[in-house]
């Protein structure tokens, strides 16, 4: 029986390739990584701007702000005045009260 060979070259070179790019990749990573930081820390310093001290820790949060966020602008939509609805009745009411005031006579006319 021939003795089986220990070590081979089958797909060596793909895990070559895949260390060389997942060590190239570590930079951008980084560079990417740095940037979102800022772009957080400049985000969070706007909103300071804009917010309640009470809210900011909610807001500047990056996983709770996005809730926090959607849950105040849900309380904005809700506290919007709702436009009242006239009943028939109560809409030929004003103009009855209307007909039964005399109209106004100019300013320079005198009464009869």
């Amino acid at each position: 029986m021939a003795k089986s060979k220990n070590h081979t070259t089958h797909n060596q070179s793909r895990k070559w390739n895949m260390f060389f790019a997942k060590k190239h990749n570590e930079k951008g990573l980084k560079k990417m990584q740095a940037n979102n930081a800022k772009a957080m820390s400049a985000r969070a310093e706007a909103i300071k701007a804009l917010l309640k001290p009470g809210r900011l820790a909610f807001i500047a949060h990056p996983k709770l702000g996005k809730k926090i966020r959607k849950y105040m602008a849900k309380g904005h939509r809700l506290c919007q005045p709702k436009p009242k609805v006239q009943t028939k009745a109560e809409a030929s009411a004003p103009s009855k009260a209307q007909a039964a005031a005399p109209a106004q006579a100019p300013k320079g006319a005198k009464a009869p």
